[in-house]
C-alpha cells in the first residue's frame, strides 16, 4: 500500500491560512483596453474542454481573462479564478485553492480538503464539480509558477476525469503538458499565443492616450508598437512613465533594445520617480512574495513598517492587495523580478544577507516552503540543511512538500547530505517516488552499512521506517523470523509518535498477511488504525480497512468482509466522494466480492468506472489484481476470452509501469487459470505453463517463506488442475494434500474452498467416492453460509458432476444445502451454455436485446427480467461492442438484419 500524503499543508498542527484574493483577478489591473477580437476568440473556450494561453511576461493574460471573466460570469456560467505561486506546486495546496475558487469564500470544502491527499482531495472537486448544474469554467492563471511534474500530472487527471459540463482556461508563461495532444484530436483544444495577444496600433493608442500625462503622436505609438511587437506590459509601463511626466521624446528614442532592455528601462522609470528611502526599502522587500510591515522591518531594519507599507501604496508601486484587509501586497512580477536581479548584482553580499534573515525569519515560524526558497537563494549551504534538518527531513515527503524537499536537496553538494542522516534519508525517500528502486536500494543499505552505531535511537527508528517505504514500493516479502523480530521491536519505539507506529504496524499486518500468516495479521492492522485515529487521519484508517476486509475474506469469511467495505464505503462517500481514489479502490475489493457471489454485471458496473480511475493513480499491487483479475474473469465466463485477455495486457502494463513483478506474474497465472476454465482445449493452457515456468514458480508453496506467497498459491493451483484435466490425479491429489494443509493450519478458509473443489474431482477420478463427496460438502459447508458460487462455476469442468451427484443425494442433506446446490446447479448449467465466441450475444444479452427492440426502457427491461438497471446497462453495452453499435436504434436495426432477434410478441411491462 502506497504511504498516504497526509496533510500536505499542515504546519504544527494549524492549516496554513489560504489568501483569499488569488480566486479573483488582482485589483491591481492599470490602464485597460477593451480587446473585443480576442475576447470574441475566447468565447470559444465554452465549446472546449481546454484552453491555453502561452506568452512570455507581460503579454495581457491576466488582464485579458479578467475583461473575459466579467464578460460571461453569470447565471448559466458560474467562473471561478485561481491565480498561482511556487508555494501551490503543491498538488494537496492546489486542490484546496481550486476548491476555494468554486465555493468561495463562505464554502467549507476547502477546508475539508485541507485533510486529504492530493488524490483524494482530486476525487472530492471532481465530485462537486459533478453537483454543479451550472456550466463551470475554472481559469488558472500563472501556472507556470506552480509548474512541475506533480501539479501537471494533478490538473491532466482534474482535466480528463471532470465532468462534461466543465471547462479549463490555463494562462502560463511556459508550455504546460496537460493531455492537450489527444484533447486537440477531439477538437476540444482552444490556445492563444504571444502572437494573439498583442498589441494592435489601435489598441496601443486607446491606452497610451488614457494617461494624464503628456500624449504622443501617431506615428511615436506606432514606433513604440514596432519595437516592442505589441508587448503589453511595456506599453503598460509606457502610460505610466507618460502618466509620471516622462520626456516623450526621450520615451521614444529607448525602443530600440530588446525586450529585456526595455523591461529594465520601464522599471528604472518607475523605480527612480521614487524618493531615495523609498527606492532602498522597495529594493529590499522585493526580495520577498509577499510584503508585509513585519517583512518591511525585518529586511530594512525599521518599526515603522505598517506606515510605510500605506505609503507605498499611495505613491503608486506597483503593489497588488493579497488580503481582504490590505495587510499584505506583492510586487508586479515583472518589477519584483528585474529589482532582485538589480540588487543581487549591484550588492550581492546585502542580497545573499537579506535572504538569510528571510529564511530564519520563515523557518521560525514554521513556514518551511519559504525558508526554503529564501534559503536556496542565500546561496548558504549550511543553512539550507538545517532549515530542512529541522523541519524533519524525510518526514516532509509523506506530508506532501516532496517538490520542496527535492529543490532543496538539489542545492546542496552530496557531502552534505551525507553528513546529515535526515537529509540522506529524504535523498533516498525521493529516489522511491521517482520510481528508482536500485539506486534507492543501493544507497539505502550502503547507509545502513556506514552509519554511525552511536546515532540515536529514534534516528535508528526513522531509518527503518524509510525502510519499510522502500520494501513496500519493492514489493518484497518478509521472512516469518523477520516479522516477529519487527513485532519485538515495537516495545521498543517512542510512544507518542504516532506517524512511526502507524507505519510500523501497517506494514506488519500487511507483510503477514502477503505471507500467509493471517492468523497474525489482524492485530497489528487493527493496531495501526488506532494511531492513524490518533492522528485524525481518516484517510490512512480507511486504508486499514481495506487490509481488514482482505484478512477477512482470505479467512473464509465474505459477509464479515463485506460489512467492513460497505462501512468503508459510506465513510469515504461521505468525507471523500463517490469518485475518489478511495471509493474506486474499495469498489475493486467489493466488485470481487459481488463476482463470488455470482453478481458479475453489479461487480462489472462498479469496475467499469473504478478501473480506468485505479489507472491514473499509485495503486498497490493487492488492488490492482482485485480490479483487473474479477473484470477478466466475469469477461471470460461470459465467453468473451480475447476481451478478457485484453484486460490482462492492461495489468501487464501497469505492472511494468508500477514495477511490480509480482503482479506480473499473478497476471500470467490468471491468463492461465482462464484457458484452463474456458479455453476449448488445453493445449493453449500447457504452452503457456511452459512459457510462464508453472512449475519453478509452483514449487515455494512448499516453503515456509516464499519470495511471493500468493504467486505460489496462484501456479500451485494450476498446476494441481493441469494433472487432474491430463488425468495424473496422483500428483494433483499430493499437491492439493500440501495445500490442504497449509490452509487449514494458517486459517485460509477461502483457499479450501477451491482447495477442496478440486480434491473431490481427483478423489472422484481415483475411485475414492466417499471421501470425494467429503471434500465436496466440506467446501460447500464453507461457501453456502458465505454467499460463494462462482468458483464452482468457473471451476465446472471439475464441479459439475460433483454437483449433480451431491443433488442426487438429496434426501440425506437439509434444506438449505439442497437449495444451494440447486442454485449451483442452475448456474454452472447456465454458463456451461454461454457461448465461446467474443462476439455472441449470450442468453441475458439476447433477452435484453428482444425487449429493447419492443422500445422498453432499462428500467423496464430490469423489472421485466429481474436484473438490476445498473447490469441492465452493463449488458446493453455489452451488446454495443460486439455488434459494433452505440446507438440503441442502431442496436435493434443491425440484430435484426444478422437474425439475432426472435419473432415475438413484445411482453407487459
Amino acid at each position: 500500500m502506497p504511504e498516504s500524503d497526509e496533510e500536505p499543508w499542515r504546519q504544527d498542527g494549524k492549516v496554513d491560512e489560504l489568501i483569499p484574493t488569488k480566486i479573483a483577478p488582482p485589483a491591481w489591473m492599470g490602464n485597460q483596453v477593451r480587446r473585443d477580437a480576442l475576447l470574441a476568440r475566447l468565447d470559444g473556450a465554452l465549446a472546449r474542454r481546454l484552453t491555453l494561453i502561452h506568452a512570455p511576461a507581460g503579454y495581457g493574460k491576466t488582464s485579458l481573462l479578467s475583461q473575459w471573466r466579467a464578460r460571461v460570469d453569470g447565471d448559466a456560467t458560474l467562473v471561478a479564478w485561481l491565480t498561482l505561486e511556487r508555494d501551490d506546486a503543491d498538488p494537496g495546496r492546489l486542490a484546496q485553492y481550486i476548491a476555494l475558487a468554486v465555493d468561495g469564500m463562505d464554502a467549507e470544502g476547502e477546508r475539508k480538503l485541507a485533510d486529504l491527499p492530493p488524490r483524494a482531495a482530486l476525487s472530492a472537486i471532481i465530485n462537486r464539480l459533478a453537483r454543479e448544474p451550472r456550466r463551470v469554467v475554472l481559469i488558472l492563471d500563472d501556472l507556470h509558477l506552480a509548474e512541475g511534474a506533480p501539479v501537471g500530472e494533478f490538473l491532466k487527471a482534474l482535466i480528463q476525469l471532470a465532468p462534461p459540463n466543465c471547462h479549463f482556461i490555463v494562462a502560463s508563461r511556459d508550455y504546460p503538458w496537460l493531455g492537450q495532444s489527444l484533447l486537440a484530436a477531439e477538437e476540444q483544444l482552444l490556445e492563444l499565443h504571444a502572437e494573439d495577444l498583442k498589441f494592435s496600433a489601435e489598441e496601443a493608442g486607446a491606452l497610451l492616450a488614457r494617461g494624464d500625462g503628456a500624449t504622443l503622436a501617431g506615428e511615436d505609438v506606432a514606433r513604440i508598437v514596432e519595437r516592442t511587437e505589441g508587448w503589453a506590459i511595456a506599453l503598460q509601463l509606457t502610460a505610466l512613465s507618460l502618466k509620471r511626466g516622462a520626456d516623450p521624446r526621450q520615451l521614444v528614442a529607448h525602443f530600440s533594445g530588446a525586450s529585456s532592455e526595455l523591461a529594465r528601462y520601464l522599471s528604472e522609470q518607475v523605480l527612480m520617480t521614487l524618493p531615495e528611502e523609498t527606492q532602498q526599502v522597495v529594493l529590499r522587500t522585493a526580495l520577498l512574495d509577499h510584503l508585509t510591515g513585519d517583512t518591511i522591518n525585518l529586511l530594512c531594519d525599521r518599526q515603522d513598517g505598517w506606515l510605510l507599507l500605506e505609503r507605498l501604496e499611495q505613491q503608486g508601486v506597483v503593489l497588488t492587495p493579497v488580503s481582504p484587509d490590505r495587510q499584505a501586497y506583492r510586487y508586479h512580477q515583472l518589477f519584483a523580478e528585474y529589482l532582485r536581479e538589480r540588487l543581487a548584482r549591484g550588492d550581492a553580499a546585502l542580497f545573499r544577507t537579506l535572504q538569510r534573515r528571510a529564511a530564519l525569519w520563515f523557518a521560525e515560524r514554521g513556514e518551511v516552503v519559504e525558508a526554503v526558497d529564501h534559503a536556496v537563494q542565500a546561496s548558504d549551504d549550511a543553512l539550507l540543511a538545517t532549515v530542512l534538518e529541522d523541519a524533519g527531513g524525510w518526514r516532509l515527503i509523506p506530508q506532501g512538500f516532496q517538490g520542496m524537499v527535492e529543490r532543496g536537496l538539489a542545492e546542496l553538494p552530496a557531502a552534505t547530505i551525507a553528513a546529515r542522516p535526515r537529509l540522506l534519508l529524504a535523498s533516498i525517500y525521493l529516489e522511491v517516488k521517482r520510481g528508482q528502486m536500485e539506486v534507492a536500494r543501493a544507497e539505502f543499505d550502503r547507509f545502513v552499512a556506514t552509519a554511525d552505531p552511536d546515532l540515536s535511537a529514534d534516528l535508528w527508528t526513522e531509518i527503518r521506517v524509510v525502510g519499510d517505504v522502500l520494501v513496500e514500493y519493492e514489493n518484497l516479502p518478509m521472512t516469518f523470523e523477520t516479522l516477529l523480530e519487527r513485532e519485538a521491536l515495537l516495545r521498543t519505539l517512542p510512544a507518542d509518535d504516532h506517524l512511526v507506529l502507524a507505519n510500523f504496524y501497517e506494514t506488519l499486518g500487511a507483510k503477514y498477511y502477503e505471507g500467509g500468516w493471517l492468523e497474525r495479521a489482524l492485530e497489528p492492522t487493527l493496531a495501526a488504525r488506532e494511531h492513524y485515529q490518533a492522528l485524525g487521519s481518516l484517510y490512512s484508517d480507511l486504508f486499514t480497512r481495506f487490509h481488514e476486509a482482505r484478512i477477512k475474506r482470505a479467512q473464509g469469511r465474505m459477509q464479515d468482509a463485506a460489512v467492513i467495505l460497505a462501512d468503508a464505503r459510506d465513510e469515504i462517500e461521505r468525507g471523500f466522494g463517490p469518485r475518489s481514489d478511495l471509493a474506486a479502490n474499495c469498489a475493486a475489493f467489493e466488485a470481487e466480492l459481488l463476482y463470488e457471489q455470482d453478481r458479475a454485471p453489479e461487480a462489472l458496473a462498479l469496475l467499469e468506472w473504478a478501473l480506468p480511475h485505479m489507472e491514473l493513480f499509485d495503486g498497490w499491487v493487492d488492488v490492482y489484481a482485485a480490479a483487473y483479475f474479477t473484470a477478466a474473469r466475469a469477461a471470460a465466463g461470459d465467453g468473451a476470452l480475447a476481451a478478457a485477455q485484453a484486460l490482462l495486457d492492461r495489468a501487464r502494463r501497469t505492472a511494468e509501469r508500477r514495477r511490480f513483478h509480482q503482479l506480473t506474474l499473478l497476471t500470467d497465472l490468471c491468463e492461465l487459470e482462464l484457458l484452463l476454465h474456458h479455453a476449448p482445449d488445453i493445449a493453449p493452457a500447457r504452452a503457456l505453463a511452459e512459457r510462464i515456468g508453472l512449475d519453478a514458480l509452483a514449487e515455494p508453496m512448499r516453503s515456509e517463506s516464499p519470495r511471493y506467497r500468493a504467486v505460489a498459491v496462484a501456479a500451485a493451483m494450476c498446476r494441481a488442475q493441469l494433472h487432474l484435466l491430463d488425468g495424473d490425479h496422483v500428483t494433483a491429489l499430493a499437491d492439493l494434500a500440501h495445500m490442504h494443509r497449509w490452509a487449514s493450519q494458517h486459517g485460509a478458509g477461502r483457499l479450501l474452498i477451491d482447495v477442496n473443489l478440486l480434491r473431490a474431482h481427483g478423489l472422484r477420478q481415483a475411485g475414492d467416492a466417499a471421501r470425494a463427496q467429503a471434500c465436496f460438502d466440506e467446501a460447500v459447508g464453507v461457501a453456502m453460509f458465505q454467499g460463494v458460487v462462482r468458483p464452482f462455476v468457473d471451476a465446472r469442468r471439475f464441479s459439475r458432476e460433483l454437483v449433480e451427484a451431491a443433488l442426487g443425494g438429496a434426501p440425506r442433506i437439509d434444506r438449505f444445502r439442497a437449495q444451494f446446490l440447486r442454485n449451483l446447479s442452475r448456474a454452472v448449467a447456465i454458463r456451461a451454455a454461454a457461448p465461446a465466441d467474443d462476439d455472441a450475444l449470450n442468453p441475458a444479452e439476447t433477452a435484453i436485446l428482444a425487449h429493447l427492440s419492443y422500445g422498453y426502457s432499462n428500467k423496464e427491461i430490469a423489472r421485466l427480467i429481474g436484473m438490476s438497471p445498473d447490469t441492465v446497462k452493463y449488458r446493453l453495452k455489452s451488446v454495443f461492442r460486439k455488434i459494433g453499435v452505440n446507438k440503441r436504434r442502431d442496436a435493434v436495426r443491425v440484430s435484426r438484419e444478422r437474425g439475432f432477434l426472435p419473432g415475438a410478441d413484445p411482453p407487459a411491462a
